[in-house]
């Protein structure tokens, strides 16, 4: 068998087809083109775009754990939660605890 029928239609198909794909299939230069200018825009965003491992960032939150196994909710609160809110009380800034 012969591939010639099947080409011959694709080609008929692509000629035929509407929209912008229809267009790239029948002009080959515009879509490489395109293609070009992709690739160097791509390449080109590789030395523009900031790169960073750990970006900065400022948050206006904090969370503080304090693990205390074995002990009852009272004594957390008593022995660790209330000594933690006492420390931190005299920094200026904090909004709510």
């Amino acid at each position: 068998m012969s591939d010639a029928p099947a080409t011959a239609a694709t080609a008929a198909d692509a000629n035929e087809a509407p929209g912008i794909i229809g267009w790239f299939a029948r002009n080959h230069v515009a879509a490489n083109l395109m293609m070009v200018a992709i690739i160097i825009g791509g390449l080109w965003s590789l030395y523009i775009v900031k790169k960073e491992s750990f970006p900065e960032f400022r948050t206006n939150r904090i969370q503080i754990q304090v693990p205390y196994r074995g002990a009852a909710p009272e004594e957390v609160e008593k022995g660790v939660l209330l000594r933690v809110e006492e420390a931190i009380e005299p920094i200026e800034g904090i909004k709510d605890v």
